[in-house]
């Protein structure tokens, strides 16, 4: 992977985002791990976020409101279905805890050491290659992925 070069593959139903970071995977993953750093970064472009609860756990369940830059909130949980401290967190979108499933995918975070930094591998699953195309007309998942590793980009520049 080229440092500060973002890679994306869309392969059938699924999306790769690929990018090198300059920093240990140990710091990578807490970012990926603590609210108070989600908080700093989680998001595309213009996206507030506040975690009613996180329950950082396998099986554990990320209850969190997206405030778009429109004003709209988006509620959203994700259950955690495997985390490998440093090197791995698996999760599922569950919709937005009120029944309404709208976005149902599987993401893998992948955090590989490489050299002194690390290489991040952010995988998301969707059900099918329709419902991919659909989440990405509808919400412009594709583009909002890439914004989101690049806002991660940005914060750890702040605090590396």
């Amino acid at each position: 992977m080229i440092r500060n070069n973002l890679e994306t593959i869309i392969d059938n139903n699924k999306v790769t985002y690929k990018r090198y970071f300059d920093v240990p995977v140990e710091l990578l993953f807490e970012v990926w791990s603590s609210k108070e750093h989600l908080a700093e970064w989680w998001g595309p472009d213009g996206f507030t976020l506040t975690t009613n609860s996180l329950d950082f756990s396998n099986e554990g369940i990320w209850d969190f409101v997206m405030h778009g830059p429109d004003g709209h909130d988006y509620k959203n949980k994700i259950q955690f279905i495997n985390i490998q401290k440093p090197h791995l967190i698996s999760y599922k979108h569950i919709g937005d805890g009120e029944g309404d499933e709208d976005v149902d995918f599987h993401s893998k975070i992948i955090f590989e050491t490489q050299g002194d930094g690390t290489n991040l591998i952010m995988e998301q699953i969707f059900s099918s290659q329709a419902e991919l195309e659909r989440v990405n007309e509808k919400y412009g998942a594709i583009e909002g992925g890439k914004q989101h590793v690049g806002n991660l980009a940005k914060y750890l520049e702040k605090i590396k």
